[in-house]
Formats: structure tokens, C-alpha cells, sequence
């Protein structure tokens, strides 16, 4: 059950106030327990109701770098490939991992609150993979401790070793989770209100995610961690989806995008990436019109030849420079962001079946993995997601029959099919897109003449706020020495695949 007023987040924020605001961007604040209160006057389930609703909701939207990295999202200007204060993703990580982390220890060593543990637990996996999956090698077994074992200055973990840990804390939670116990965090919990077997479920489901995107780095690791993970119950139909849904009672509870079109008077200051349209144009996808608009001039086309099929779509290349290339991507001719992201209120994903889906199609095409083959799994997933949108039984058994939904050729260009079809049914998780893109080099992604300070690749990764080079800086100094520096084409350990990045085959004037 979803809770669209989120159990009225003011009366939380209220609650935990000095935990949030406590916490901004000084350094030293991110690394010590900011509470002003007793942990006797803490409620750890309000603390996951604001935990939530921080990671899922707040500024959460399809634009801005990430997601232009990620192929969802272009710009109509900015240097996207200059480089800048990264710190806003890593100062709201380490905020919620402050609050999350409390949350455990509040609940540990309680056998009566067992599943609470556990659930926090989860969501501080989840907060840490994002983190490491954008920056690296970060702060971990000494981040975040309680304010009688802080270390101002943590050190930074390696990437391997976190993904062990992250692994192995997935396994432990989803073991630990026990639906025989009546305490749990009921309406509190923005994404499943408590119930204990779809928590266990995503768990896995996250689990199988995080051992695919090692495979590359470790294919023993990922082999092992899969083949291990399948014998468990996986997220398995759309009922059992992880999302938050927004709300319209409090502005900071509404969706990001919708309050950021009206802050701008109504205009979308950006465009549909090229990657994610040319994908959707494929077999005329029944999708397409839900994610994105058609082009302006093409819709006066239709309307003045009554004429639906003349309808339009497309994207805009990243990295557009100069007057050609501006030339040849006008206003008129361009794609945005369809209605439905356009709402106050939203349902944003933290996971859902058909990611699971395009995960065992990979594990099973590319891996051996599992009983069911590939194309199933594959099919599966594109139905799952079209579902999710809404899209008609006809139109889906239509597409379906499409070349495009099965799985052809060898095995790469198997895994370019899965990725492709996995890119659209992750949006709008400009997150997991970039770090799919990354670790596979797919969808290939059209880029236009600017260089910037990255010659004119997609970053690899983000570059660590200016303020750990002065705070921490001698852990900072020694994390970035052992990754190859802190550059944006450095790449994270599990960014080790040899092939990528793919060229584009196209031209940003075809």
C-alpha cells in the first residue's frame, strides 16, 4: 500500500530536524553523528520515513549530467564535460547514511526489531551503492560512526572491498528478515509499509544486481554470487515493484521535475537524449509516446493533415557545439520529457521486475546462468515494463512480434539488446543507467563536437567534492593515488570492461 500525503512528512521533518539540517556541506559534519538528541528520544521509524523520502524523492528527476552520461537527457546548453563541485550526490548520500546508520543502532543486538535492523540495513546498501558506484573508492568502515567512536577524518575503502561487504550485507539482511515477527516499520516504510517478503525479495533482487556489475572486474565473484543469489525468491511481478510515490501536500514532497517546470514558468530548459529515442522509434515502441512528446512541428503536421501517423520523435545528441550542430537540433524538431514525469505526483522506482528480468537474461546469455533461457527472460522484461506503463495487451503483443523482442546473434550482440531495452525501462534512475552504460558501453551514445575537459568522452565517473581535498585531505590524496587519480575518465574497479566505450556508427548531422 503507498501513502501518497508520506504520514505527513512535516510532522517527521519536524521530528528530525536537527539530524537533517545538522548535517550540510562541512565536511566534518558528514563524518560524526550530528544528533542533538538521546537515542531514547529517537524513533527510528520516523528516521526512515525522512531516509526515504530524501533518497527516492529529493531531487530525484531525468535531467542534468548524470543524466545526459546516462543517454536520458540532453541540455539545450552547458559544458557538460568541464569539470565541476560533484558534491551534491556525495554530501546527500553521507546525509542519509547519517540517519539510516543511526537506525541500526538504535536497532541492534534487539531481537524484537530484527526486520528493522534489517530493512536499514538494506536502504544503507543501497545508499552506498550509488555512492561508490559514481565516485569509486569512498569512505566506508570508518564513515558514519556514532559520535562516541568518530573519526573526523575516514578513510576511503576500496571499491573491491565494498562490494564484498555490500554482498555479503544483502545475504545477512535477507536472512535476518523474518516474517514470523510482528515489529516491523508498517506505514512508516515509504516503499513496501513493512511487509517482510517483498523486503526479502528486493534484497535478493538488489543482490543480483550489484554481483552482474562485477562481472566484468570479477567474473568468479559474479559467477559465484549469482549462482548463489538464484536458489532465493526474487522480486517477481509488478505487485511486488520497490518504488516511493510522491505526494502533493508539501512542495519537497512532490515530484522534482514538476517543481522544477514550474519554478521555470512552465518551459523544460532540455531535451530527450538521442539514445533513449532511437531506441523507442525501434518498432515504434508503444512506450514512446508515454516517456516523451512528439516534436513540436511534427505535431502541427498531424493536426493540420488529421493525420496521427505523421507524429514525430527524436532526440538531441549530447555535446552539441557551434552553429551547425545547434542548427540541425532546433526547438521544433525535438523531443522533451512525455506528460506523465510532468506530475506532482510520481511513482519513483528504487527497483522493479523487469530490471530483474534483463539481469537473469544477462546472467543466463552471457554467463550460463539459471534454468530459463535468455530470450524468456528478455521477453519478460519488456512486457513487465510496458505493463508498468500502461500500454495495451494488443500494442504489446504486437511489439512482440517484432524482430526487436528476441534475442539474436552472439552473444555481445545479445547483451546489446538486453542493455538497450534495459536503458528504457530504467527510466527515469539516471543512476543505474549511467553505471549500466559504463560497465557495458551500452546504448551507444551519440556526442557532438565539444570537448571539455574530458577531450569529449563521457566521464567514467564523478570527481570528489572540493572539500575532501581539504578536510581529508591526506586519505583523499591516497585514495585518489591508487585509483589513477581523481579525474572524471578515471575508471571505478568494476569498470573494467576492455571494449567500451563504443563509438557511435552515426553522425550528428544524419
Amino acid at each position: 500500500m503507498k501513502y501518497s500525503n508520506l504520514i505527513k512528512m512535516f510532522s517527521v521533518i519536524a521530528t528530525v530536524l536537527v539530524i537533517g539540517n545538522s548535517c550540510t556541506d562541512d565536511f566534518e559534519s558528514l563524518n560524526t553523528d550530528p544528533s542533538l538528541l538521546t537515542k531514547e528520544q529517537l524513533d527510528e521509524a520516523l528516521l526512515l520515513t525522512k531516509v526515504q523520502k530524501e533518497v527516492f524523492i529529493s531531487d530525484n528527476k531525468p535531467t542534468g549530467r548524470i543524466a545526459s552520461f546516462a543517454g536520458y537527457w540532453a541540455s539545450g546548453g552547458g559544458l557538460i564535460f568541464d569539470a565541476t563541485d560533484y558534491g551534491g550526490e556525495f554530501n546527500k548520500g553521507y546525509n542519509n547514511l547519517l540517519n539510516v546508520s543511526e537506525i541500526i543502532r538504535l536497532t541492534n543486538n534487539n531481537p524484537e526489531k530484527i526486520n528493522r535492523n534489517a530493512i536499514a540495513r538494506v536502504m544503507r546498501v543501497y545508499i552506498f551503492q550509488y555512492l561508490t558506484d559514481l565516485y569509486g573508492d569512498i569512505p566506508y568502515s570508518e564513515a558514519v560512526q556514532p559520535s562516541e567512536e568518530v573519526i573526523a577524518q575516514p578513510k576511503y575503502d576500496t571499491q573491491e572491498s565494498i562490494y564484498k561487504d555490500m554482498l555479503n550485507e544483502l545475504k545477512e539482511a535477507a536472512g535476518d528478515l523474518d516474517e514470523n515477527s510482528t515489529d516491523n516499520f508498517g506505514s512508516a516504510d515509504l516503499i513496501y509499509a513493512g511487509d517482510i517478503i517483498k523486503w526479502k525479495k528486493l534484497a535478493n533482487s538488489l543482490r543480483l544486481r550489484l554481483a552482474l556489475r562485477v562481472r566484468y572486474v570479477d567474473p568468479s565473484l559474479a559467477s559465484t554470487e549469482i549462482s548463489d543469489v538464484l536458489t532465493s525468491d526474487f522480486i517477481q511481478d509488478n505487485s511486488e515493484n520497490a518504488f516511493v510515490t510522491t505526494s502533493d501536500d508539501f512542495e519537497s514532497n512532490q515530484n522534482s521535475l514538476y517543481n522544477e517546470i514550474v519554478f521555470n514558468n512552465g518551459a523544460i530548459n532540455g531535451y530527450m537524449g538521442k539514445a533513449i529515442i532511437d531506441i523507442l522509434n525501434e518498432g515504434e515502441d508503444p512506450r514512446r509516446p508515454i516517456m516523451a512528446t512528439p516534436t513540436p512541428r511534427s505535431v502541427a503536421l498531424a493536426e493540420s493533415q488529421d493525420d496521427p501517423s505523421l507524429l514525430n520523435y527524436r532526440g538531441r545528441p549530447i555535446g552539441l557545439l557551434g552553429e551547425n550542430e545547434f542548427a540541425m537540433y532546433q526547438d521544433s524538431v525535438l523531443s522533451k520529457v512525455g506528460v506523465k514525469y510532468r506530475e506532482p505526483i510520481v511513482d519513483l522506482y528504487v527497483m522493479d521486475y523487469s530490471e530483474v528480468c534483463f539481469a537473469l537474461a544477462e546472467s543466463k546469455s552471457i554467463l550460463g546462468l539459471g534454468q530459463t533461457d535468455a530470450d524468456t527472460w528478455y521477453k519478460r522484461g519488456i512486457r513487465a515494463n510496458m505493463e508498468l506503463h500502461g500500454v495495451d495487451n494488443a500494442d504489446i503483443d504486437e511489439f512482440m512480434l517484432d524482430p526487436i523482442a528476441t534475442l539474436q546473434g552472439n552473444a555481445e550482440e545479445q547483451l546489446e539488446q538486453i542493455i538497450r531495452q534495459k536503458s528504457v525501462a530504467l527510466f527515469p534512475n539516471i543512476y543505474e543507467a549511467f553505471a549500466e552504460w559504463r560497465r557495458t558501453g551500452y546504448p551507444k551514445i551519440l556526442i557532438g563536437s565539444m570537448v571539455g575537459d574530458t577531450d569529449g568522452q563521457i566521464p567514467r565517473r564523478l570527481t570528489y567534492p572540493f572539500a575532501e581535498a581539504n578536510f581529508n585531505s591526506s586519505n583523499y590524496e591516497e585514495a585518489s593515488d591508487r585509483i589513477g587519480g581523481d579525474g572524471l575518465l578515471t575508471k571505478v574497479w568494476w569498470d573494467a570492461n576492455p571494449n567500451v566505450p563504443f563509438e557511435h556508427p552515426g553522425s550528428i548531422f544524419d
